[in-house]
């Protein structure tokens, strides 16, 4: 289906060339583009240790993803194919993205903890290429760190990245059923990638892996969207591909698991290629615009006059469109800028309620005593806040591209946008706090000096008035009332170390927020301006094709009506040959796409 998408596209070019319209020219070519870059990302994900590199390497019959018990991933692996086998560290985003070649022997000491501890590396992915058969169609599988929490940097991550999936492998051993955080994390994916699988994996492993499979169907029947249940023990997978046993293929759940993903690459393929089928739709339609004026006009010369009123208002309604002040134009600002206001005011909103949470937690605890644990939930909790903002920003950025695009009445499709947070969230996620805070104890000689100063004054004022009645300045009474006013000061001096205390960690709790919600902040609005700048070109770019292609039916109606009789005979001919041609076009653009709907 995709070949034959790509010939029509190219019969399609050559019209357009032939027409001269260089702006169709462009549009078929990132039509093509479209089909050229067809593939299936499958994004694997879950905790730690869950047995997704495994996974991958029984997907591909490849050891590729280092697995071990003491091997943990530290940046996506993404496995596609390759003529032969070769590897690289992907280094930067956008126009800064390097890639170092490295030897696929290399490739554990840069994916994983043990060789890049806190991916001090800098890597943005690992890449490694295969020839593979299952490869060779465009499949992708991206084998990503543990997320380790709903709130963990990891899991911020790896929901910035989810808007490139086209599936989701949610994985998770038979050990026991899913919980909360898993549900969580699946339910925040699903808002950016719908199709969503869960493979529950080692189940040669756990015996009673049955009972926790339907334990966890009852759990995802909750979930936004329905996800498709694969339990799989990769263990048996490896014995079924070395002995070439079908049954043990089939016991290992990889046939079903494959055939879903497979299943999963057609149908994206056919969406991909009745997007395309909508983009020739779109461009034979302007190209027959022109001739089937001028063929009213060479027919019935007395129509011209109402179809000159017809395109004087068609290119009323597309100078409009070109106008600054547009509705098209309009909607896009205004929705621009209620994105970034809102975002803004949602992150601050959490950030803010975040903050008084954790000062809340400070005053009932001592800050030292809780404060490597404090800060983990710190982090935590705002990896969450910035996950959850930005997965509401990502979805309302594509109903924008959707209402923009409604202006346009030519069918072509809303542009596809993908907010670009994985920067934001990386940079957000490798915030640390600015101070640590250490119990400030007192001592045994700190205590007695201010148990000394504490005591001093009372001994001498109440010996003082022992004196004056008589008594001796120390007597069994003065004594009690200093060591009582020593123990007062120790205790007074003890809370003052505490609400001092407590006050650096509130400072150093709210710096960490504070820097948090401004790295991801600037780098969301960067991002924002830049999806900005891209509909607005691309919907510029609509609005001038239109009315090129309404300038061009003017034209040629004009001159059917200023030809004689042997010109408009000629003519007459030509113009139905090329319809002809345009029409044959579309009927068969037209089937491609009833192939795809099937």
């Amino acid at each position: 289906m995709t070949s034959d998408a790509m010939a029509l596209v190219a019969t399609a070019i050559e019209a357009a060339t032939a027409y001269e319209r260089p702006d169709l020219v462009t549009r078929l070519e990132e039509a093509r583009g479209s089909l050229d870059r067809s593939r299936v990302r499958v994004m694997v994900v879950g905790e730690f240790k869950q047995g997704k590199s495994s996974l991958v390497n029984a997907m591909v019959n490849a050891p590729v993803c280092p697995v071990d018990d003491d091997v943990a991933t530290a940046v996506p692996t993404v496995v596609r194919y390759a003529p032969s086998p070769v590897a690289g560290a992907v280094r930067g985003r956008g126009s800064d993205r390097t890639t170092e070649p490295i030897k696929i022997a290399e490739v554990a000491s840069y994916a994983c903890e043990q060789g890049n501890p806190s991916n001090e590396r800098a890597l943005v992915a690992v890449e490694i290429g295969l020839p593979r058969r299952v490869l060779s169609d465009g499949l992708e599988l991206v084998d990503t760190p543990g997320v380790g929490g709903l709130g963990s940097a990891h899991a911020a991550a790896t929901i910035a990245a989810l808007p490139a999936a086209d599936l989701i492998l949610f994985v998770s051993d038979a050990s026991q059923e899913l919980t909360q955080t898993e549900l969580e994390f699946l339910a925040e994916a699903q808002e950016l990638c719908p199709t969503t699988a869960f493979v529950q994996t080692k189940t040669d492993f756990y015996p009673d892996w049955h009972q926790i499979r339907d334990l966890n169907i009852g759990h995802l029947r909750a979930l936004p969207h329905p996800v498709a249940v694969f339990p799989a023990s990769a263990t048996l997978r490896r014995k079924a591909i070395e002995s070439q046993d079908k049954a043990i293929n089939i016991e290992s759940g990889y046939l079903d698991l494959m055939q879903f993903v497979a299943s999963t690459r057609s149908r994206l393929a056919a969406t991909v290629t009745s997007s395309v089928a909508n983009e020739l739709r779109s461009v034979i339609d302007q190209l027959r615009a022109p001739f089937e004026g001028e063929r009213q006009v060479l027919t019935d010369p007395q129509a011209a006059r109402e179809l000159a009123a017809d395109y004087e208002r068609a290119k009323e309604q597309t100078t409009a469109l070109r106008n600054q002040a547009a509705k098209w134009q309009l909607t896009l600002n205004d929705g621009i800028a209620d994105l970034i206001a809102d975002f803004d005011h949602r992150l601050r909103g959490r950030l803010r309620a975040t903050s008084a949470q954790a000062d809340a937690i400070l005053d009932e605890q001592e800050p030292a005593a809780i404060w490597d644990e404090f800060t983990e939930w710190l982090k935590r909790r705002v990896s969450r806040d910035l996950t959850r903002t930005y997965v509401e920003l990502s979805r309302r950025t594509d109903d924008l591209s959707a209402e923009v695009a409604r202006h346009f009445a030519d069918g072509r499709a809303a542009l596809e946008i993908r907010l670009d947070g994985g920067e934001a969230l990386s940079k957000a996620a490798a915030v640390g706090t600015r101070n640590d805070v250490e119990a400030d104890p007192m001592g045994f000689g700190g205590a007695a000096m201010i148990a000394l100063r504490g005591s001093y004054g009372g001994l001498l004022m109440f010996g003082m008035v022992a004196q004056l009645a008589g008594m001796a300045m120390l007597n069994p009474a003065t004594v009690v009332i200093g060591a009582l006013m020593g123990r007062k000061a120790i205790k007074d001096e003890g809370r003052r170390r505490l609400a001092a205390q407590r006050q650096q960690a509130k400072i150093t709790s709210r710096q960490f927020v504070d820097d948090a919600g401004f790295e991801v902040g600037k780098e969301i609005k960067d991002s924002m301006r830049v999806l900005h700048r891209r509909l607005r070109d691309h919907y510029q770019d609509r609005a001038d094709e239109l009315n090129r292609s309404v300038a061009e039916s003017m034209a040629a109606a004009q001159a059917a009506v200023n030809a004689n009789n042997q010109e408009r005979e000629k003519r007459f001919r030509d113009v139905t040959a090329e319809l002809a041609r345009l029409d044959h076009l579309r009927a068969q653009v037209d089937a491609l796409a009833e192939k795809s709907h099937d």
